[in-house]
């Protein structure tokens, strides 16, 4: 649950006046991310959208054209992503570039995927952000987390990582992968000595997905273009998505005004490492929620449960 201070309570619309810039990353599920843009809209939105460039041209097309008749949609230059790949970190960054270098007028950027979708109203999320500006929500916790495996996630910043032979591959390397010895002279990557971490910071971890205050962004875009030193180290780590910002900004001055929690339901009950496919069986536990977004949905697999979350929470 998010602290008192944080809800909504005595807002009414008229006392919004906050501006949201969404970032979107998609790469499937054309007809969701149109809706999803379609439920986002309003005046005081704009969207930033990253396709992944292995989706298929007739997809991403589908998406342009569902799209087309909105003048604050914008689709940023396409590059590929792979899983726990630095590719999604440079997704994200390519929407904070496109937004400072355009002056959009924003005051929180958020970060979703195109198969997210909102618990609360346009009005009710704008009303949240007015409550709380200049306070950014991020889950966070110092690495090593207990959560993340034996060694606590450390091994994803303790190697370099590069995808070889269509999966990741750490260096140093164990025996497992020793089949990979081959490709030092190609890579010119040493094998026994570990990449040395930022000096003079903490390693932090969390969720990919967040909403940064305009001042956030402003010290994410600083931060970023005059120390290329950190975008390199963390250009070789796995699933940097999970530790980039919370890294860069809970070593900051600003990380007092970041409150660790997402803003995101999500469930991981189900077998597997990714996040369940939310369905009817869930919509309790969504209309009961204080989140403000959900993840992840797909039609493919229950389609009813977007129509239950538009008609009973959206609506009201």
């Amino acid at each position: 649950m998010l602290p008192a201070a944080a809800g909504m309570e005595g807002y009414s619309p008229e006392a919004i006046s906050v501006q949201l810039a969404y970032i979107i990353s998609a790469y499937k599920l054309p007809d969701l991310l149109v809706r999803l843009v379609n439920r986002l809209h309003s005046q005081n939105a704009s969207f930033f959208i990253h396709v992944d460039k292995k989706t298929p041209r007739h997809v991403f097309d589908r998406m342009k054209h569902g799209l087309t008749d909105f003048d604050n949609v914008f689709f940023l230059q396409r590059h590929k992503c792979y899983h726990g790949d630095f590719g999604h970190v440079r997704a994200s960054l390519k929407g904070i570039r496109e937004i400072v270098s355009q002056d959009a007028p924003f005051d929180y950027v958020i970060l979703l995927t195109g198969q997210d979708y909102p618990l609360k109203t346009n009005a009710e999320i704008e009303a949240f952000f007015t409550k709380n500006q200049d306070t950014s929500f991020v889950e966070h916790f110092p690495l090593p987390f207990s959560g993340w495996g034996e060694d606590g996630g450390m091994e994803r910043i303790e190697r370099r990582h590069y995808r070889l032979m269509g999966q990741n591959v750490g260096f140093p390397v164990g025996a497992k992968t020793g089949r990979f010895l081959p490709i030092k002279k190609l890579l010119n990557v040493p094998f026994s000595v570990r990449p040395e971490f930022p000096a003079g910071l903490k390693p932090y971890g969390g969720s990919s997905y967040w909403n940064l205050s305009r001042e956030a962004i402003s010290y994410v875009s600083d931060y970023v273009n005059h120390n290329p030193g950190f975008v390199r180290f963390f250009s070789r780590t796995w699933v940097s998505d999970e530790i980039f910002f919370q890294t860069l900004l809970l070593n900051s001055p600003l990380r007092d005004k970041i409150v660790d929690d997402s803003l995101r339901y999500v469930e991981w009950h189900r077998p597997g490492k990714k996040p369940d496919i939310l369905g009817k069986d869930d919509f309790n536990a969504l209309r009961s929620s204080s989140k403000l977004f959900a993840r992840k949905f797909d039609p493919g697999v229950d389609g009813d449960i977007l129509d239950m979350i538009d008609k009973h929470l959206l609506r009201r």
